[in-house]
């Protein structure tokens, strides 16, 4: 019998005390307290009607972030007095 031995090719990386992984939680939902103003902003643009912002915005080339994650991260980031899109990142 020939016994197979499985080389792992990526190193672990998190054996190492000095570096440690990041692991973020799967449902951010649950660290987000109900009464934070956050969810009232989500709430207000999930019930708008985005179809001429998304008409327009299809004409743009294809981003990651929906017209709707967009006006969120916007409205949120006015809400707290956040205007200059390099302030919002």
């Amino acid at each position: 019998m020939f016994m197979r031995l499985n080389k792992i090719l990526q190193g672990d990386y998190t054996v190492s005390s000095l570096y440690h992984q990041i692991k973020l939680p799967l449902d951010i939902e649950i660290s987000i307290p109900s009464d934070d103003p956050v969810r009232l902003v989500s709430a207000f643009v999930e019930e708008m009607n985005l179809s001429d912002l998304y008409e327009t915005y299809d004409r743009i080339r294809k981003n990651q972030v929906t017209p709707r994650q967009m006006l969120k991260i916007v409205i949120y980031a006015a809400m707290n007095r956040v205007y200059s899109s390099r302030d919002i990142e």
